[in-house]
Formats: structure tokens, C-alpha cells, sequence
């Protein structure tokens, strides 16, 4: 019993001061994240310099000589076309094969002609395309030189920009080069929006794509320009995690903890390095119930006089969010909800008339949050200032609010990796495949480079548990606990006797009302709208290891835990980053018929 006592005590005294120790701490898990996310992140230079093609066009490559030809490769900026090849000399073509460009952006088709030959002849039609560059590999399946490209027609196309950036091409392509998944919608709009033209993607907020262009900005238009600022985002998501554990769990061992599990979970690497706007989107809402806990915390302690400067943090963090993606609207309620029955516990005990109840519901601070809203609303509409400037008007911007909202709860798109909202925390289905395959590009020698968004199964499975027993326990004492407040006439949520468990009921109410929503949501859905949810994932496990590390058992179990999520991190690491492997190894990886990368 006193070394219990004792333990509480310190973690309290580790509550209460940020030293060295977590200083370091977070420096190096989150300089490890950033290293690890940001090798192989994806090319700094790619060809830009393209041709836009209409119509019926048709042009042949030069090698110099007669070469043993295996692939030739299309570079696509936009649009679509049907590319018929031929092989031989001018005036003596042999017919090959018929390429299929389907509609994508910045992205690479291939072609086997698998020949002997100098010339390859390409007959386009399209409606609209934009090349930006043509290559070739040989059987070997290394690149080979084109010399030159010319048109046996009259055409007066500057043909050459279809083969000035040859030194830029990466053969085989893989992710390095080209896009994957929706980047062809986020990249794509963040690159219009530097260049002063309205949005093509207009389903969700702008700010997401805003950051992108800053990366695209800063670093380039490249794979590696409109993934870097997940990248930040996600390396800065560590700190937040390990600020977060603290003031929730009261202890530095539980804010390591969830810092760490987050740091080595698959789905936030990956998710990290794709551009796509969902990392800021979690960022942004771990932010906004950061400002909110410590809020909650100091009303707890103070009562309603408690400083409203967090809360009022956690309504902008709320709208950057919303400004990215309306889904953190989920998480953001149950923060609502925990506000306003923490004030109508108090309010419910109160004498007198129905209207002086509804008065005192709506004293300080309450009505600020009408105040709060209005700022939130505000830097909402501040989002789509560029699209303004671009020719939206703000009636515009307001009709498109209703157009996002119609084509969401209205779209019947399917998808072959689609998953349904019960199968995510187990990662297991009977219905289809749960990970969602992004990318697959089949290199020589039984290599391939893939990419699939999964969860770390140590993390997730283990934190699963975690939530579930959390909330089984609460549940059990909270029934306890109005029984015996009942019987003695008095409640409190604070002090001696009868203490509600703050952290059991933050982590249980915002990882189920993050999740369970989808249950009504009858659009297509993928694993990774839970991605809300795993941070509280994370926290559960920690919820447990803070409150037995002070134990042997407890110390040799959470070191176990660890060299276990770390194993699962490097074995998994081929699956998660795109990185060539052995076509065997990844196989091996595939635990269940419904795992398919």
C-alpha cells in the first residue's frame, strides 16, 4: 500500500515538472520518427517540362541503334489516351500493342515490347494529355538513352520535351516518382492553387492542400515536395503525444509510452509520408483535445472561474481541423459532451425553476462558446481566401459547404479495399480486405515495392484490449460509484472518496465516439478514418503501463511489449514504406486471407 502511495506521488511530482528528461525524450523519439519517415520519402527532382497533345498525334523514338528493348515508359502530368505501339523503320511498322493511359496525375505507364529494334513508334489519341516524359529500359530492365523523337507528320509539336529530362527519370518507376493513391487529387490541387487557379478537389476543406503547396513551395514540385509536410506534421504529432500522455496519465513512464507506440504504429508512418491531407488532420485534433483536457483538468481543480485560454486553443485547433476535413467534428462533440455534463451534474442539483437551471447551464463560461464557435467559423471561411481570390465568390464558398456535404452522404463508389467500420481495430474481415493496398510496382529479379496502410498489430490488438477492459472497469465503477453517492446523498469529481477517473473517461469517450459514427455512415470507408482513433489506442496501453511500471512484473512485461512493437516495425517495414523487397518476404507477411499487399 505505501509503495503504491509513493508511486502516485511521483508521478504526480513528474506531472508537474517538464525537466531534461523529457526534453530528451522527445528529441530522440521524434528525431528517429523524422529520419525514419523522411529516407526515401520520394524524388526531389522529376521531369516537369511536358507536351500537351489533342486529337490523333503520332511521333517514334530514336535509340541511335538497334537495341534489345524491354519496357518503354509514359509519363502522364494529366489526362488519358489510347497509345498504340509499333516497332520497325519508318514505313515498315510492325504492330505491337495497344497502351491503356487511363485518367491519373503525374503518373507512369508501361509498356512491354520486349524486341529488338532502334525506332518505337507511338500513335496517340486523346482528347487532352500532357506528357511530360518518354523512357525505355532494356531486357535488363536498366534504362536506356533515347537519342531522339520526331514526327512523320507535319506537325510542328516541340517533340523534344518529351525526352529533355532523361537524367530525372527513375526506371523501373516506383513511388519515388510518380503519385499514389489521392495524391492525384491533393497534389493536384495544391499545385493550382500556387498557380492562382481554382481547386479540382473541392470535397474537402482547403487547408490540407494549402500546406502541401507549401511544401511544393519550399522544396520543389515533386513526390518529395507535396509529401514533406506530412512528414512535419508527423514527426511534430510525437511532442503532442508525449504532452498529452503526460497531463492525461500523470506520469512520464505513460507519456513515453504513448509517444513511443505512436512513433513505431504502421499507419501513422505511412500516413506521414503520403500527400494526402489526413496526418494534419489528427494533428490538429490530438491539439484541439490536448487544450481541451487541460481545460477540463483546471475546472476540476478551480471550478468555472478557471482560465477559458485552453478551451478557447481548443477551438481554433478544432477549426484548423475542420478546415482540412470535416471528420474531426466526432471527436470534438464527445469534448462538448464531457463539458456540458460535467456543468449539468451541477446544475440538476440546483433548487428552484426550470428557467433558473437553464440560466445557470449557460453562466460562465458557457456562453463564450457561442463566442469561441464564431471565431471557429471564421478562420473556417479565412481557408478559402485563396479560392476568392481565384474567382469564388463567398455565396460560392457557402453553396460549396452543401455540395461537399451532398456528394459525401450521397456517394455509392465502391472500392476492392474498401472496409467496413467494425474491422478496422482487429484489422481481420470476412468480407474482402481490410489493409488498404496504395501502391504496387513488380521490379525485376521477384522483387516488388508496396505500400498498405495497416496498424502495427502490437499496438493495435494490445491497445484494443486496453480500451475494452478501460471501459468495462469504468463502467463497472461508475455504477459503484452512484450507488454510493446516492446512498450518502452527495457526488463530487474531484477529491477523497467517489474521484472520477478523468483519463478512463476521456480515453473510452473520444476513441468510441471517433469510431462508432461510421457505423451509420453509408458512404465507401477505409481503414484509415481510424486513424482518429489510434492515438487513444496508444494511450490505453500507456492508461496500463503507467500504473504497473513500478513493479518488476510490470517493468519486464512493458520492456517485453516494446522490443515486440519494435520487432513488428522493422519486420512490417518493406509493407508500410514502399521500400524493394523480396516478393517471398512480403508474402510471408501475410497473416490472414484478408491481408493482401
Amino acid at each position: 500500500m505505501g509503495s503504491q502511495l509513493n508511486a502516485r506521488r511521483r508521478r504526480r511530482r513528474e506531472h508537474m515538472n517538464s525537466d531534461w528528461k523529457d526534453i530528451a525524450i522527445i528529441i530522440t523519439l521524434s528525431v528517429v520518427f523524422f529520419t525514419v519517415v523522411v529516407w526515401n520519402l520520394g524524388l526531389t527532382r522529376v521531369p516537369t517540362t511536358g507536351l500537351q497533345l489533342t486529337g490523333h498525334v503520332s511521333f517514334y523514338v530514336d535509340f541511335g541503334r538497334e537495341k534489345a528493348i524491354g519496357n518503354v515508359y509514359v509519363l502522364t502530368k494529366i489526362g488519358a489516351a489510347n497509345i498504340t505501339v509499333y516497332k520497325g523503320s519508318q514505313g515498315n511498322w510492325t504492330y505491337v500493342g495497344l497502351l491503356q493511359v487511363p485518367f491519373s496525375y503525374y503518373s507512369w505507364s508501361q509498356f512491354n515490347v520486349a524486341s529488338f529494334t532502334r525506332y518505337v513508334r507511338f500513335d496517340v489519341q486523346t482528347d487532352s494529355i500532357q506528357i511530360d516524359e518518354l523512357a525505355a529500359s532494356g531486357l535488363d530492365n536498366k534504362k536506356i538513352q533515347v537519342a531522339n523523337v520526331s514526327s512523320e507528320t507535319a506537325s510542328q509539336l516541340e517533340l523534344t520535351r518529351l525526352i529533355d529530362e532523361q537524367n530525372l527519370v527513375q526506371v523501373p518507376p516506383t513511388y519515388l516518382s510518380e503519385t499514389y493513391f489521392d495524391e492525384i487529387y491533393f497534389a493536384r490541387t495544391a499545385e493550382q492553387y500556387l498557380n492562382g487557379q481554382l481547386p479540382y478537389e473541392w470535397t474537402h476543406p482547403p487547408l490540407g492542400k494549402l500546406l502541401q503547396a507549401v511544401g511544393i513551395l519550399v522544396f520543389g514540385y515533386s513526390p518529395f515536395g507535396w509529401r514533406i509536410m506530412g512528414v512535419v506534421f508527423a514527426a511534430l504529432m510525437i511532442p503532442v503525444m508525449y504532452f498529452f500522455g503526460k497531463a492525461l496519465l500523470r506520469s512520464r513512464v505513460g507519456a513515453f509510452t504513448a509517444a513511443f507506440l505512436l512513433t513505431f504504429d504502421f499507419m501513422h508512418f505511412t500516413m506521414g509520408r503520403m500527400g494526402t491531407a489526413d496526418t494534419y488532420v489528427v494533428f490538429f485534433s490530438m491539439l484541439s483535445q490536448l487544450f481541451f483536457l487541460l481545460y477540463l483538468q483546471s475546472v476540476l481543480r478551480e471550478g468555472w472561474k478557471a482560465s477559458v485560454n485552453p478551451l478557447f486553443l481548443s477551438f481554433v485547433f478544432f477549426a484548423l481541423g475542420f478546415s482540412t476535413k470535416w471528420i474531426v467534428i466526432f471527436g470534438f462533440a464527445g469534448l462538448l459532451l464531457m463539458l456540458a455534463t460535467l456543468r449539468l451534474k451541477e446544475v440538476v442539483k440546483l433548487k428552484g425553476s426550470f428557467a433558473d437551471k437553464y440560466a445557470a447551464f449557460f453562466d460562465h463560461p458557457f456562453l463564450l462558446l457561442f463566442l469561441f464557435a464564431a471565431v471557429a467559423v471564421s478562420i473556417y471561411l479565412l481557408m478559402y481566401l485563396p479560392d476568392m481570390v481565384n474567382g469564388r465568390t463567398l455565396a460560392g464558398v457557402i453553396q460549396l459547404q452543401f455540395e461537399m456535404y451532398r456528394y459525401h452522404s450521397t456517394l455509392v463508389a465502391t472500392h476492392p479495399f474498401a472496409s467496413s467500420w467494425w474491422s478496422w481495430p482487429l484489422m481481420v474481415s470476412t468480407q474482402g480486405y481490410v489493409p488498404l493496398w496504395l501502391f504496387v510496382a513488380y521490379l525485376p529479379n521477384g522483387v516488388k515495392s508496396t505500400i498498405a496502410v495497416l496498424g502495427n498489430p502490437a499496438v493495435w490488438w494490445v491497445g484494443f484490449a486496453c480500451v475494452l477492459f478501460i471501459t468495462a472497469d469504468l463502467v463497472k465503477n461508475l455504477i459503484q460509484h452512484f450507488r454510493r453517492t446516492r446512498n450518502m446523498g452527495q457526488e463530487s469529481v474531484s477529491g477523497k472518496g467517489g474521484q472520477w477517473d478523468v483519463a478512463a473517461i476521456f480515453i473510452v469517450t473520444e476513441f468510441f465516439i471517433q469510431w462508432v459514427p461510421y457505423i451509420l455512415i453509408s458512404r465507401v470507408t477505409f481503414i484509415y478514418h481510424f486513424y482518429v482513433c489510434v492515438p487513444y489506442l496508444c494511450f490505453a496501453s500507456a492508461y496500463f503501463i503507467s500504473r504497473n511500471w513500478h513493479t518488476r512484473r510490470g517493468k519486464a512485461l512493458t520492456i517485453a511489449y516494446f522490443t515486440i512493437v519494435l520487432a513488428l516495425f522493422a519486420a512490417f517495414y518493406p509493407v508500410t514504406s514502399g521500400i524493394p523487397a523480396s516478393t517471398s518476404w512480403i508474402n510471408a507477411l501475410r497473416w490472414f486471407r484478408s491481408w493482401y499487399f
